[in-house]
């Protein structure tokens, strides 16, 4: 009888510490999004940065809580059992951000260093670039690389919706502009090893570059995460209004290159 009566003492007591225990799992699950999901005014270019770097370390590059799936990197065959990798979106930095409520567009522009790099076919089945490469010997020499930089124009017609009084951004499919920088380097000195290897390699990428649509296959399916993620959270945890501020009149704009204005 005391062995029931402890045992059913024991019980309440585990299933109060399980109720505490599920509360302090929900605290520190919203803890450590308010961690990330960082709120800007709209007149902080500055905030607006952080933001996004904060994003895409923890959210746009995967994010399993927030049904993020990772990022993968683009991976295309090349020839002689080997692939050509495409990264550099890891790195990247806002460079301009434009919010028009009048035509619904949110405009981002990423800047990054795009790195072009040849590797082994023993991972993973490589996609089929765009254009086949004529390559059919095994590759002897060693393996190719070269960075670059690039430059991600994305612009996401938008809509808002309100659920359960929250306002929320709906963003719709985004239309992208990517500028690949690859750098001519035919005024290198080719007497110099290192110079003409790099004049080499810089035309390797070049030509690489040409047989993929780097838009589709390297950025989109990275830009899309932001379309999952804002679907979660209400609006105003990324953007904070002044008390003269509505969602619905929302226009600022900011870049690197232009001084800051906030129509």
């Amino acid at each position: 009888m005391l062995f029931n009566i402890f045992h059913l003492g024991s019980m309440r007591v585990w299933c109060l510490l399980s109720l505490l225990f599920g509360h302090c799992v929900c605290k520190v699950y919203f803890d450590k999004l308010d961690r990330y999901i960082i709120s800007c005014h709209t007149t902080d270019f500055e905030c607006f940065k952080r933001q996004y770097k904060a994003l895409r370390d923890n959210v746009l590059l995967g994010n399993d809580r927030l049904g993020i799936p990772t990022y993968e990197h683009y991976v295309f065959a090349y020839g002689g059992g080997t692939c050509v990798k495409l990264t550099g979106l890891e790195e990247s930095e806002l460079a301009a951000i434009k919010f028009e409520s009048e035509q619904k567009k949110l405009t981002l522009v990423l800047e990054l260093p795009l790195r072009i790099q040849q590797v082994k076919d023993t991972i993973k089945m490589c996609a089929r670039p765009d254009r086949e490469f004529n390559i059919v010997q095994p590759q002897k020499s060693p393996l190719m690389r070269f960075t670059g930089n690039a430059t991600i124009g994305i612009t996401y017609p938008y809509k808002l919706k309100k659920k359960k009084g929250m306002v929320y951004l709906q963003l719709e499919d985004e239309n992208l502009d990517v500028i690949l920088d690859i750098p001519d380097l035919s005024h290198f000195h080719l007497n110099s090893e290192v110079e003409a290897k790099l004049y080499e390699w810089s035309e390797w990428a070049y030509e690489v570059v040409q047989h993929v649509d780097a838009a589709e296959y390297f950025a989109l399916p990275y830009t899309s995460q932001l379309r999952t993620l804002m679907d979660h959270l209400p609006l105003y945890r990324f953007i904070m209004l002044y008390p003269e501020e509505e969602y619905e009149d929302l226009q600022f704009s900011y870049s690197e290159a232009t001084v800051p204005t906030n129509p």
